[in-house]
């Protein structure tokens, strides 16, 4: 059974293109989020959760892709 290299390369771009939105996402979160919050301004927190929501996206689907690659779905 051989691998799709292709389908494998592009899952790996979309984790890496999850890779820093992991990291970025709860430093923004704890470092602008929740003191704006305590004055009641929730716009850096609502960027940092969405942040966070498409890292966990590019995450998924990318590791959906490489599976498929391996297993030639």
């Amino acid at each position: 059974m051989a691998s799709d290299k292709d389908k494998i390369m592009h899952g790996l771009r979309f984790m890496a293109i999850a890779l820093p939105l992991i990291f970025s996402g709860p430093a923004l979160y704890v470092a602008l989020g929740l003191p704006a919050a305590q004055s009641g301004n929730y716009l850096w927190m609502v960027i940092s959760i969405l942040l966070m929501l498409v890292a966990v996206f590019f995450t998924v689907k990318g590791l959906r892709t490489v599976l498929k690659g391996f297993f030639n779905d």
